[in-house]
């Protein structure tokens, strides 16, 4: 059994954003994700062959969709995704460490 807290051991450095495995499988990846400032860059999208789950833990974002709807999210906030629709990370918050919770599958 692995006890952790999700609040915890934060990356000092930001530079970039950071995605941390929590939990792997062959059908499954659940991840935290610590942004501050981080967006994806204009004119790239995900588009990930898996469906994604993500929450925001702390902090806020922002998700724009390829179809133009901007999704915002504040704590406690989620969203599923389905695989293969274009996504990206619009805004996060500057001030504090926006932590996802994401659950790939």
């Amino acid at each position: 059994m692995d006890k952790a807290n999700i609040f915890e051991n934060l990356a000092k450095d930001l530079t970039e954003e950071q995605f941390e495995p929590l939990v792997q499988t062959d059908s499954v990846l659940v991840e935290r994700i610590i942004s501050k400032a981080h967006v994806t860059p204009v004119g790239e999208w995900y588009d990930q062959t898996r469906s994604e789950w993500v929450m925001v833990m702390q902090g806020a974002a922002k998700l724009e969709f390829a179809t133009g709807e901007v999704v915002s999210l504040k704590q406690g906030d989620y969203v599923n995704i389905g695989a293969h629709v274009k996504h990206r990370v619009a805004w996060t918050c500057e001030q504090t460490e926006t932590i996802w919770l994401a659950v790939h599958y």
